[in-house]
């Protein structure tokens, strides 16, 4: 029998009591987003397997053969209640069920420093000009006061290669003159936010689901009050409105990230204090040379694009 160590209210194990996936429901997820999760984590055919409620009280020990019927996921709109859940075969066997071998693009959080790069400018602007509130809490904007709102990109600029291997450029349809060959600077990838929406964002903790209306769901315990909302919308023409496809990929990424057994995978602390050398808190953190890179692949993409 194995748990995750990570702070979580929905538990979901194999038939051998080995915890598989799980997340925190703040109240928002539905029985069929959980069904697009588990195609996006679970390598076999849907068809092969089911969730089941274990009817132990607490922890169970023999989920295996004390649960309930089958639960079904596909259009079931129900929330999910906390809990625990065995996933077996369609006809309740104990079942191998393979988790995804694919991680989540590593990302920390972006802050919008002094840059000199026009670019980078522009789509700040930009951003601000078309959405004027943070998405995520719908908080307007006091005209001109930016403090505490920043432009965030979707796609993260520190992936600038994956960005240019996944041809996103090809998906981008602004027609602004000067966002750089690659176009990663584009409206099209970035989206007003508040300074802690921005955190969560980039953190993966949460994300906005565009084949769900845009909602947005809060993958840990949310006391912020994110969970559950949709994503403001502006009326601008849809060639300068945030890339489905971008959004869809970044809430692809925040589910691999927080329903594998293990949760997130780079949870780094990102509150350095003032005074403190950023470089060797950084360096000397977990994952300190995979985390040095990106930031450093942040400030420097902007002058090879």
């Amino acid at each position: 029998m194995s748990r995750a160590t990570i702070r979580r209210n929905v538990h979901f194990l194999d038939g051998e009591n080995n915890e598989i996936l799980g997340f925190w429901q703040n109240g928002s997820v539905s029985w069929s987003q959980i069904a697009e999760w588990m195609h996006i984590t679970i390598t076999l055919p849907s068809v092969q397997y089911a969730v089941f409620q274990c009817l132990e009280s607490g922890n169970p020990e023999n989920p295996a053969t004390n649960h309930g019927p089958s639960i079904n996921l596909s259009g079931n709109n129900n929330a999910v209640h906390p809990g625990y859940y065995v996933v077996l075969s369609a006809n309740g066997e104990p079942l191998d069920i393979p988790i995804t071998e694919e991680r989540a693009v590593p990302r920390s959080v972006s802050y919008n420093l002094s840059n000199p790069d026009p670019r980078i400018a522009a789509f700040r602007d930009r951003v601000r000009e078309r959405d004027n509130c943070c998405v995520v809490t719908g908080s307007r904007v006091a005209p001109g006061e930016y403090t505490g709102w920043e432009a965030a990109h979707i796609f993260p600029v520190a992936h600038l290669d994956l960005w240019r291997s996944g041809q996103w450029s090809q998906r981008i349809e602004d027609d602004f003159p000067d966002m750089g060959d690659s176009k990663i600077h584009s409206v099209q990838n970035g989206i007003l936010l508040l300074s802690h929406a921005h955190a969560w964002f980039d953190k993966y903790m949460i994300a906005i689901n565009p084949d769900d209306n845009f909602k947005i769901t809060s993958f840990v315990e949310d006391n912020l009050g994110f969970d559950g909302r949709y994503m403001v919308q502006s009326n601008y023409p849809q060639h300068y409105q945030p890339l489905r496809s971008l959004l869809k990929y970044h809430f692809r990424m925040a589910v691999l990230c927080n329903m594998k057994a293990r949760g997130p995978e780079y949870d780094w602390d990102e509150d350095i204090p003032p005074g403190m050398d950023p470089v060797a808190e950084i360096s000397n953190s977990k994952e300190g040379k995979l985390r040095f890179e990106l930031v450093m692949a942040e400030r420097l993409n902007p002058l090879v694009d």
